[in-house]
């Protein structure tokens, strides 16, 4: 459900951010590997939004939504303009 209303919104350009997708019901272990090697909680389903090989931005169930991930994106590129 999560993954459909996410679906819907999508309005990302492909060279902008590329979406992968982890079936936790098929491949656990491969999902179990990414929570461990960016240190996040596994949750399912889950959205990570991942820059220089680190977790920016993590939200699940009902918080995955395309506005926060904007707004995530946004405040991640403005607070790296910064420094």
């Amino acid at each position: 459900m999560a993954k459909m209303r996410f679906e819907e919104k999508w309005d990302f350009a492909e060279d902008k951010l590329i979406p992968y997708y982890v079936d936790v019901k098929e491949h656990r272990n491969i999902s179990m590997l990414i929570a461990e090697k960016l240190s996040v909680n596994h949750e399912s389903p889950q959205l990570l939004l991942i820059r220089n090989k680190e977790c920016i931005y993590d939200a699940s169930h009902f918080d995955i939504t395309v506005d926060e991930l904007k707004e995530s994106i946004l405040w991640h590129d403005a607070s790296t303009a910064d420094h």
